[in-house]
């Protein structure tokens, strides 16, 4: 497992689930398992936390400490 972080808030669709999912910037997922990562273009994802202050704001950045798969 390798952790990716979303780069963009971005909204897709699963094909395992057939419904509609979005993901939000700063989100982690799995690169193995998660249909996130598996079903969107890698320009989406960083092998690296995206950084509160700069990328994201420090609120959006507590939010992912507490909620990293959302």
């Amino acid at each position: 497992m390798a952790a990716r972080f979303a780069l963009q808030p971005f909204v897709f669709q699963n094909t395992v689930t057939t419904q509609m999912e979005s993901v939000i910037q700063g989100a982690q997922r799995d690169s193995v398992t998660s249909q996130a990562f598996l079903e969107t273009p890698a320009a989406y994802w960083s092998t690296t936390p995206l950084v509160a202050g700069t990328q994201i704001s420090p609120q959006l950045a507590a939010f992912l400490a507490a909620y990293p798969n959302t």
